[in-house]
């Protein structure tokens, strides 16, 4: 789209136009400092080749500090972007933005506006391009790239504590990892960071292709795929093609210096070894348990004596030498020893070393709702419940059959897998009998045939306070009986199982 520039008459008779107008200048001039980051108008017009609009202030550079879609959140100074969705549409809370600071705004509508701005045919597109402009000007040693349908949160938080210990890092916060929360997290990397860890998710074909494609990753990692989100990719296929999409963002600057990272152990390994060695990337490193692995888990263990942990060995060649590497953390499941040797991976390519690496490893305790351990009468709750699929939830309960006592899994129903769904849960609940876990609670209609498929104790709940008192009562009458029980609280988020583990604890 060529820039045009589309200046509005002004209303100089009316007062509150008058009044804002002379806000927003003195908030674009006088307010900001120059030591404080801030963007020009001019640029975010050049990056999505957007068309001016409102006042533009001759004599001015029009800039802002920060940017926003939402009006609840927004800071003065910001560029508002009036993003549409399926129940929404940012273009009607335009003035509302002005009133609460905003210096100029980008939209995808013919609107009248008091304050400049840029208008483009797609918002949401708009906000990828800017950010990806971004992204380039940033003087970062490494940009990482996450992705894999387990594990993702949980790699990207250690990795960023590796990193943390040894430069300044910027890291996805909270579940901000699709097509919006991606150009979000892109827009905050400033100069001073040196590294930053981009969490990728997707639950429909081609997603990863296009967030890779704004983040441009020096070192991209796919940490495994399996059966999760298949309503949105059809097919396990699906989702391996979709995963190693991460892998096309690689040298896409020109360069020819990234790092492709994969896991042996994975579905899709041979596929994505093909795909990295067809698009011509020189630097491939690999993860895993198996005997080709460049980081290879040569061993683990939980640890029960004082706290629970996991001891395992990392192996992997080090001033030329392959070497073992041995490491206790504080956190349970061999998904996290398989994660850890991710993380080493990915800090391995960044240029650390092992005695970089190692201490965030023995500090590391998980992320919330992630196979996190509380103490109760019996043993131990482990609360697990902030998403779940087939394969993260037999990784939990390995975790869970680790310990030393009798089993209880309490799940909540999984989602968004498809026509699988009943086949997947009767999988679940054969799976889990095998491991040992000797009583199984469901709650949800979809987890009902579970309790068909289990040989132990099974019972179904459609109430998570009623699944709580039957669970406290077990727990109880373990403690009394001085038995030791354990427990897995786990379930998709839209089972809210984190009500269960909430319940029990506060018992």
């Amino acid at each position: 789209m060529a820039a045009q520039q589309k200046v509005m008459q002004m209303n100089n008779t009316d007062s509150h136009i008058e009044k804002t107008l002379e806000m927003m200048q003195q908030q674009i001039v006088s307010a900001k400092t120059d030591s404080e980051f801030y963007w020009y108008l001019e640029q975010l017009q050049q990056a999505t080749d957007g068309d001016f609009i409102g006042p533009l202030f001759d004599q001015q550079k029009i800039r802002f500090t920060s940017v926003s879609t939402d009006t609840r959140t927004l800071q003065a100074g910001a560029l508002y972007i009036a993003i549409k969705g399926a129940n929404f549409d940012g273009h009607a809370f335009i003035d509302e933005a002005i009133k609460q600071g905003a210096v100029a705004i980008l939209v995808s509508e013919d609107v009248e506006t008091i304050v400049p701005g840029v208008q483009v045919d797609d918002t949401r597109i708009a906000l990828g391009q800017f950010a990806r402009w971004h992204r380039q000007q940033m003087p970062l040693k490494k940009l990482i790239a996450v992705t894999g349908s387990n594990g993702k949160t949980t790699v990207k938080t250690l990795l960023a504590d590796i990193f943390a210990l040894n430069g300044n890092v910027l890291a996805t916060e909270g579940n901000l990892n699709n097509d919006f929360g991606v150009p979000r997290t892109l827009l905050n990397i400033r100069p001073e960071h040196d590294y930053a860890v981009i969490e990728m998710g997707a639950n429909h074909l081609h997603e990863i292709g296009y967030l890779t494609a704004l983040a441009l990753p020096d070192i991209a990692l796919l940490n495994n795929a399996s059966g999760a989100h298949l309503e949105g990719f059809g097919s396990l296929e699906g989702v391996i093609e979709t995963k190693g999409e991460i892998f096309d963002g690689l040298n896409a600057n020109g360069a020819n210096n990234g790092v492709a990272i994969s896991n042996t152990d994975s579905a899709g390994f041979d596929y994505w070894q093909n795909k990295i060695r067809n698009s011509g990337i020189a630097h491939n490193l690999t993860f895993g348990s198996n005997e080709r692995a460049d980081i290879r888990l040569i061993n683990c263990q939980t640890r029960s004596d004082t706290k629970l942990g996991l001891e395992l060995v990392l192996q992997f060649e080090e001033q030329g030498q392959r070497q073992n590497h041995q490491v206790i953390m504080p956190v349970l499941g061999e998904h996290n020893a398989m994660n850890a040797a991710a993380c080493c991976a990915v800090a391995l390519a960044a240029g650390l070393n092992w005695a970089q690496i190692k201490p965030a490893l023995e500090t590391f305790s998980g992320v919330g709702g992630r196979l996190q351990q509380n103490r109760i009468a019996s043993g131990w709750l482990l609360d697990d419940s902030y998403n779940a699929n087939p394969e993260s939830v037999k990784a939990g309960i390995k975790a869970l059959t680790s310990l030393q006592g009798e089993s209880v899994l309490c799940l909540g129903a999984m989602a968004e897998i498809g026509e699988q769904s009943d086949s997947a849960h009767i999988e679940v609940a054969q799976f889990a009998y095998r491991q040992g876990v000797s009583t199984l609670y469901v709650l949800g209609e979809k987890a009902r045939v579970m309790t068909g498929a289990f040989q132990g104790e099974a019972m179904f709940f459609d109430d998570h306070q009623a699944m709580a008192v039957v669970l406290a009562a077990k727990i109880r009458q373990a403690a009394e009986q001085n038995n030791k029980l354990n427990v897995l609280v786990k379930g998709s988020r839209s089972a809210r199982m984190e009500q269960v583990s909430q319940a029990v604890l506060q018992n």
